[in-house]
């Protein structure tokens, strides 16, 4: 009896959903904000990818809706879902154009990085309509921060901040339905832009029905590659497709697989070579910055420097000599800010996070 015990007690284990998945909460700009954070079981540094809800829609619908924390328990990789805040009409939706939705996208990334020690060249985002909407913008804004990114029914609108500038290539893969609100056309003109951003040949390598495995599916899969620095673009189209993410494998394909598939094929490189600051080329220090009970601790500063921190409103608050690797820095509200560090061979500007 006992021994069935013990055995029953192994198998239960087994076959218990692994990962760790929480409703978490933090401020920003003096407003409550929250995202559900699913970590898998037996993690090492491992990638992360924000997954980005739809227009109304919230964390808790684009997690069920996607079912990406499966993938990531298999894949051994952290996947975020923010919510969100209301609008005037009271309907989850991002703002494209104001800074607080970035600022508090990046504070979720400084924040499990503080927990989970992630790898910072694999940093991925996708979403769904207008979450799709916000990869895109996250990847024009933050080419040095995200990795790839992979849009679906989303559209490139980027607004009063003009056009979409890249620090970097980067890897793009866009899902629509030919029959969506938007037009094909609209979503191929994305791709577009994307194949000048990229350098990419603009010639595709087609493949219909994709998968060719699958004589049923009604997707067609343009691949346009490979571009500058090993990028690549890829759309897939879904014919009669609605406004959708797809996840009906007799006709269609598992869209949160080929995002996962798409997306850990592609990390940052190596920040080593150079930078550029004041027309001189100096080496790039791993420099970091962690903040703890009124002090910020600076690591791979290797000279007497000088910090400037800017707030996310683009204000001055503080400038301080950095006596060693340390300075003060108390009663400041939470949120993220921006350090700049400047020494006798050149200057990094680093993202500080204050819980």
């Amino acid at each position: 009896m006992v021994t069935r015990f013990f055995c029953a007690l192994a198998l239960l284990a087994l076959t218990a959903v692994p990962g760790f998945t929480q409703s978490q909460r933090m401020t920003i700009a003096g407003v409550q904000r929250s995202y559900i954070l699913h970590a898998p079981s037996g993690l090492e540094n491992p990638p992360l990818v924000l997954n980005i809800h739809g227009f109304n829609m919230s964390a808790s619908s684009e997690q069920g809706y996607t079912q990406m924390d499966k993938i990531a328990d298999r894949e051994k990789f952290i996947v975020v879902y923010p919510d969100a805040l209301p609008n005037s009409s009271n309907q989850q939706s991002w703002d494209l154009t104001g800074n607080n939705d970035y600022t508090f996208l990046l504070a979720i990334i400084d924040t499990v990085d503080k927990k989970y020690q992630i790898d910072r060249s694999r940093i991925y985002a996708c979403g769904f309509s207008q979450g799709g909407f916000m990869s895109f913008q996250l990847a024009c804004r933050y080419s040095d921060i995200f990795a790839a990114i992979a849009p679906t029914s989303g559209l490139i609108t980027m607004g009063g901040s003009g056009a979409c500038t890249l620090k970097r290539p980067l890897s793009m893969r866009l899902t629509f339905g030919t029959d969506d609100v938007a037009t094909p056309a609209q979503f191929m003109q994305c791709v577009t832009t994307w194949l000048t951003l990229d350098g990419c040949p603009t010639s595709p390598v087609v493949t219909s029905p994709y998968p060719s495995s699958n004589p049923n599916s009604v997707v067609t899969r343009l691949y346009f590659g490979p571009c500058d620095d090993g990028t690549e673009v890829i759309a897939d189209s879904i014919h009669t497709g609605q406004h959708e993410w797809p996840m009906n494998t007799s006709d269609r394909i598992n869209n949160s697989e080929e995002t996962w598939a798409f997306l850990k094929k592609f990390s940052i490189p190596d920040e080593s070579p150079v930078v550029r600051s004041a027309g001189a080329e100096v080496q790039r220090s791993p420099v970091s910055a962690s903040y703890h009970a009124g002090t910020v601790q600076l690591r791979g500063v290797r000279e007497a420097a000088s910090v400037r921190v800017i707030d996310t409103e683009g204000r001055l608050v503080a400038s301080v000599p950095a006596a060693g690797d340390r300075f003060s820095f108390p009663n400041k509200p939470g949120g993220v800010y921006l350090l700049q560090i400047m020494g006798k061979s050149g200057s990094v500007a680093r993202r500080l996070l204050v819980p």
